[in-house]
């Protein structure tokens, strides 16, 4: 179960990853601001991820109202797929690919995070966020950063699937309770 405070949940969970996974520990900070509000910071390399997209997963979309219990049906939840931007800003051109690189490495050896390092509601829900570094031309990272309003850095995106916010929706149902067959002799 899933309240709609996951997407910000989902976020703190790859921050955090980000922050407790890289080697050597402390090589960077990590940022969650629009890329737009960064600026680089001497002597401090740092990571930003980015939430910038935010789309209704198409193969989830058909769910079947859930029973609970005898008398009642649950809609199903929204699933969502997240978009992030992963961008380093760093001073020294080598540092900034050196740092970019182990973020990489980071969210590629937990492309499906272990859910001892989920945090908040996804802590308990049992589900399993899946991170995939998604492939986006020249062409299409360029428009992210023209909507910035800012010229382009380094980037990735990355996706996150599947993400879901429960609903609180319910009808109330009459389960069949007696099972009769007639038979006719032809």
């Amino acid at each position: 179960m899933s309240s709609s405070t996951v997407i910000g949940d989902v976020t703190l969970t790859l921050e955090e990853l980000l922050k407790e996974k890289q080697l050597p520990p402390g090589s960077f900070s990590v940022s969650i601001k629009s890329p737009a509000d960064e600026a680089v910071e001497p002597m401090k390399p740092k990571v930003n991820f980015f939430l910038f997209r935010v789309e209704e997963n198409e193969f989830a979309r058909n769910e079947d109202w859930q029973a609970v219990g005898t008398d009642s049906l649950h809609y199903p939840p929204l699933v969502l797929n997240l978009f992030y931007v992963m961008t380093p800003f760093v001073e020294d051109k080598r540092d900034e690919q050196r740092i970019f690189g182990e973020a990489m490495r980071v969210f590629h050896d937990h492309s499906i995070v272990d859910p001892a390092s989920l945090k908040g509601v996804l802590e308990q829900s049992g589900e399993e966020l899946k991170v995939d570094l998604c492939r986006y031309t020249m062409e299409q990272l360029t428009q992210i950063w023209s909507a910035f309003s800012k010229p382009y850095r380094l980037s990735v995106v990355y996706q996150i699937r599947m993400v879901s916010i429960d609903s609180l929706v319910e009808r109330a149902t009459r389960r069949v309770l007696e099972h009769q067959v007639y038979l006719e002799q032809a």
